[in-house]
């Protein structure tokens, strides 16, 4: 892979078929465009392709302008794209089959979920290189909306809808037998994390809680030595099942607000089956501010639970729910501390600023909650 990454630098390869995996955004030519845009439209054909700013992460993430010929434009075929790219080493080995998994959700699941999320054009991805790149629609542009950062104040309307769009998913395949026939792709919650712990997550979450020790609870930080092997508890739930498909990365900046003020999720390259705790555990103690989570999440609970039991038939008590729900935060953490202090294999993914709220508002909820004493009952 990174004799790859070395040689695409080197000779910065233009893609110009639709067989072929652009390197960055840089390398997408009008010629690829048409072969991926155009291709249902006789006569139509992208005449240039301008890159309009963008950041990076997991992956480099650009906005694109696409100029269509006459017969493109009227078609009214998309002008306003938005594209993610693996171009270095480090963005290749973060991304790895992650690439793969969610080229396959927006093609094979993202159409059966009634919820809000980005349009996806194409994906592909070339395991030896590892190259890939995933095409949207640009929702600032046609849809005008917002994505969240560490600091955008959720209301109670929009907590609701988040819950709603989590129950939504969740029963759609909850016990679903899918998962051991077309969609055996989708990565157990506990494989994961095994790759995590592969990469040395368990050293990077020791070193963060020393870093973040001034935004989190004392009576955490006394305890900070208990929070990897209760970790090991929390992950036995998702060896029992039983299982549903997970997003795994609910956090605030993994959500939307459209123009019409529809909460929508993004950013699916974590998704796995797992216990649907996991990600109700992550969103209400990442998305809402410390006092409205606590104001809120007994409702927002109960509100999940009754729409689990209209739509797939759930059945468990709030008490139970509520013990799952204090347990799970503790593995959900995990996705946090190594993001502050990230292994050498992977890229800076998040603004500190945003790593440290997360890890603030996470360990609070354990604090409030009394997680680390939860998995006594």
């Amino acid at each position: 892979m990174a004799v790859h990454t070395i040689w695409d630098h080197l000779t910065r390869p233009i893609a110009r078929t639709i067989d072929d995996v652009p390197w960055c955004a840089e390398a997408i030519s009008p010629e690829w465009m048409t072969a991926v845009m155009c291709r249902n439209v006789e006569g139509a054909r992208a005449v240039s392709v301008e890159i309009c700013g963008g950041d990076r992460g997991s992956s480099v993430r650009r906005r694109l302008k696409v100029t269509y010929n006459d017969e493109g434009k009227k078609a009214h075929l998309e002008e306003d794209l938005f594209c993610k790219t693996t171009p270095t080493v480090l963005t290749r080995l973060a991304t790895g089959l992650s690439a793969a998994a969610e080229g396959r959700f927006y093609r094979e699941i993202r159409p059966q979920l009634n919820i809000e999320a980005p349009r996806c054009y194409h994906s592909a991805w070339d395991r030896n290189s590892g190259r890939s790149i995933h095409l949207f629609d640009d929702i600032i542009t046609t849809k005008g909306a917002n994505f969240c950062r560490w600091n955008t104040a959720i209301s109670r309307t929009q907590a609701e809808q988040i819950i709603d769009a989590l129950a939504t998913i969740h029963s759609q395949f909850y016990r679903n037998p899918r998962f051991s026939s077309d969609l055996k792709w989708v990565v157990s919650y506990i494989n994961f994390f095994a790759a995590g712990e592969r990469v040395g997550l368990r050293e990077c979450h020791e070193q963060a809680m020393i870093k973040a020790k001034a935004i989190i609870p004392p009576d955490i930080t006394l305890r900070r030595s208990e929070l990897w092997p209760l970790t090991m508890k929390a992950l036995d739930l998702h060896r029992k099942g039983p299982f549903t498909l997970l997003h795994s990365d609910v956090h605030l900046g993994n959500w939307y607000v459209s123009g019409e003020g529809r909460l929508g999720l993004c950013d699916w390259q974590c998704l796995g089956q797992g216990h649907w705790a996991r990600d109700v555990s992550y969103a209400l103690s990442t998305t809402m501010s410390i006092e409205d989570r606590r104001a809120w999440e007994r409702d927002l609970l109960t509100r999940y639970l009754e729409q689990m039991r209209e739509m797939c038939g759930l059945r468990i008590s709030f008490d139970e729910a509520w013990d799952l729900y204090r347990q799970q935060i503790v593995l959900a953490l995990m996705m946090w501390t190594p993001t502050l202090v990230h292994t050498r294999t992977t890229p800076d993914m998040q603004p500190e600023e945003m790593s440290l709220e997360m890890i603030k508002r996470m360990t609070a909820a354990m604090s409030d909650l009394g997680s680390l004493d939860s998995f006594a009952n």
